[in-house]
């Protein structure tokens, strides 16, 4: 800070221009007629902001009032709209309630039903529970019968096999008899056909034999013995020659 040398104060002027800068070594009557043109201006330019402003604002009405119109018949339309959609409403509101109606019909009647259907599920509880030990009983029954079925079954299996086993057996036996019995047969025709040769031979050599008995047995038996040789060897299983 400046302080004059021999008096020790404080320069006037330059308290005046630490207030104002601008004022510095003018005189008071200036700094006061500048303060006020400043604040006239600064006034000034507050009127002109609000003018600006004021301009501003018709302008937005002249657009504010296009777009008032343009939302007039935008309005218009949605009023239209408004009465379509509320007569649509009433409509759906008459069907809505038709149909709560039909609802709330079926709603007593499924209650009824499902009242009923309680009752009847408490009836038949009720006989099943006085109906249990019998059924109890009889489950035990048909379940001991069941047991008693599988044991005959497996039994009867059990003898079924055996039975098929011994049949195996005996069909091996009985082919082997088979077999053995169609080797005898085979010598048996063989047989009968060295016996038919022999008595062709004897009946051939009938008039060389010295013993008139045995000529005369032979000539009873002997006519017979082709047809009764012919019988055994068919029955043994020979065919006959044409």
């Amino acid at each position: 800070m400046v302080v004059e040398q021999d008096k020790g104060k404080m320069v006037p002027g330059y308290l005046s221009w630490f207030r104002d800068p601008v004022t510095f070594g003018d005189t008071i009557e200036e700094s006061n007629r500048e303060r006020k043109n400043q604040h006239i201006i600064r006034q000034l330019e507050k009127e002109l902001e609000k003018a600006k402003a004021t301009i501003s604002r018709q302008l937005e009405l002249q657009d504010v009032e296009g777009e008032l119109k343009h939302t007039e018949g935008k309005l218009a339309r949605l009023e239209e709209e408004l009465d379509s959609r509320i007569h649509l409403a009433r409509q759906i509101k008459r069907e809505q309630s038709f149909e709560i109606s039909r609802l709330k019909r079926d709603i007593v009647e499924s209650e009824e039903v499902v009242h009923y259907q309680k009752g009847e599920l408490k009836r038949q509880k009720e006989r099943f529970e006085k109906e249990r030990p019998c059924w109890m009983r009889l489950h035990d029954k048909l379940k001991a019968q069941l047991e008693e079925h599988k044991r005959k079954i497996s039994h009867c299996v059990n003898i079924d096999e055996e039975r098929e086993a011994l049949l195996r057996n005996n069909l091996g036996d009985h082919q082997v008899w088979l077999n053995n019995c169609h080797e005898n047969m085979g010598r048996a025709r063989r047989q009968v056909h060295q016996l038919a040769k022999k008595i062709s031979y004897v009946i051939k050599n009938l008039r060389r034999i010295n013993n008139l008995e045995v000529v005369e047995q032979a000539r009873v038996i002997v006519p017979h013995m082709p047809k009764v040789l012919l019988n055994l060897y068919e029955t043994v299983g020979g065919q006959r020659k044409p």
